[in-house]
């Protein structure tokens, strides 16, 4: 197998996340072009203290310069909304390409790259590594043969955790549909191959939200939000014969029950985690690229994700603004933990800013956010002229317009 160069676009906290893991696959990947528009700085110090793996990359301040080197593959980790422009740059340009979900933000976005990708013959993978996680595979296989009649799942994050010794925080610029129902379709197209229709959405505390679902064989339930207590992760399935299983993978591989009795969960030895098992296969697939069309993580069997997470993002937004109304319509005050979490949750995504660090800068962002949508109601004579392009985003964004505009004033 030879050793190949890898165009690592993107130098926030996931970029890093994926250098990282590149840097252990020193027997497939010889040289890293990463590249960061915003973020050299940072890229530099965080190389500084690999002293075996950081002659193996070089930080680079645009994709062009990357795409001169000639890469043999890239990897596309930059904010969701430039995921589209970036693939599409590197398709181009005929560099097999694998994009951290979501693949896109629109359906018709995502076929676009998808046709691109199959006019031009270069493989274009999704970062959805559900699909082949090894303890998924193994509690459904548990499972087999059984009739489900109903699936419930919750994906809960809270604000700030340790993942890995890293402090990590909810990603506010994405929006929470596009950040985490790739992952909740990932799991429902394990379990039922049939795209999954929406139904209902409710809003819950705190930003979290609760949808129901159906698909061609069960019904399903599933509840994700940014600011939980804890972290959770967890799929029940309920069957026609009355039995029910679970898997809680809050702590890969997980705890597993079906029937009321415990299952042993798949021993993981030294095998290497999901998202190095992700890059390593495909890597193998840049290296032995006539295979590229079995994969599951191929786009063109992915545009499902995108299609959920558009169809699910325009009716939320629609029941979060009419849940803003009413509550300050009954008098609530626009800092009440419900109201502030679905205003930043929809207006944070569309301000074109960068995911501030530090729980400092979190605060001042949320603070700004709402002085913003305050003075977006009721004219206002505002001179700063950062405040007023904030104010004109929000005016002209979907959320807004299904707000009563009464109750902000």
């Amino acid at each position: 197998m030879r050793r190949l160069t890898v165009a690592l676009v993107g130098g926030g906290r996931w970029g890093r996340t994926h250098a990282s893991v590149l840097a252990q696959l020193s027997d497939r990947v010889g040289h890293v072009l990463w590249v960061s528009r915003h973020n050299g700085e940072a890229l530099n110090s965080f190389l500084a203290d690999w002293t075996e793996a950081r002659h193996r990359f070089t930080p680079l301040a645009s994709l062009d310069a990357a795409l001169a080197l000639g890469p043999d593959a890239a990897i596309v980790a930059t904010p969701a909304a430039d995921h589209v422009k970036t693939a599409e740059c590197l398709l181009r340009r005929d560099v097999p390409t694998l994009v951290e979900k979501p693949l896109a933000l629109t359906v018709e976005s995502a076929k676009r790259l998808v046709g691109l990708a199959a006019e031009r013959n270069v493989p274009l993978l999704v970062g959805l590594h559900l699909l082949s996680a090894p303890f998924l595979q193994h509690f459904l296989g548990l499972c087999a043969g059984r009739a489900i009649a109903a699936i419930e799942l919750e994906w809960l994050d809270p604000e700030q955790e340790i993942r890995h010794g890293i402090v990590k925080f909810s990603n506010l610029t994405t929006h929470k549909v596009d950040e985490i129902i790739p992952h909740l379709w990932s799991m429902l197209h394990l379990v039922d191959s049939a795209e999954p229709q929406l139904h209902a959405v409710k809003p819950l505390a705190q930003g979290a939200v609760e949808v129901e679902l159906v698909l061609r064989r069960s019904l399903a339930i599933v509840r994700f939000g940014r600011r939980a207590a804890a972290r959770k992760r967890m799929i029940r399935l309920e069957f026609g014969d009355g039995g029910k299983a679970e898997l809680d993978f809050t702590v890969e591989p997980g705890r597993i029950l079906i029937d009321g009795a415990e299952f042993p969960s798949p021993h993981l030895g030294d095998k290497i985690g999901p998202l190095a098992t992700e890059l390593a296969g495909f890597l193998n697939i840049v290296d032995a690229s006539w295979a590229f069309s079995s994969s599951p993580q191929l786009a063109s069997r992915c545009i499902g994700a995108v299609e959920l997470a558009e169809a699910l993002r325009t009716r939320l937004i629609a029941e979060e603004a009419q849940a803003v109304s009413a509550r300050l319509a009954r008098g609530d005050a626009m800092e009440d933990p419900d109201i502030s979490a679905w205003i930043i949750d929809n207006i944070a995504p569309i301000l074109g800013i960068q995911e501030p660090h530090g729980l400092d800068l979190r605060r001042e962002l949320a603070d700004g956010i709402l002085n913003a949508f305050r003075a977006a109601g009721p004219m206002a004579n505002v001179c700063d002229q950062g405040l007023r392009s904030a104010i004109a985003t929000i005016r002209q964004s979907k959320f807004f317009g299904h707000l009563s505009l009464s109750r902000l004033a």
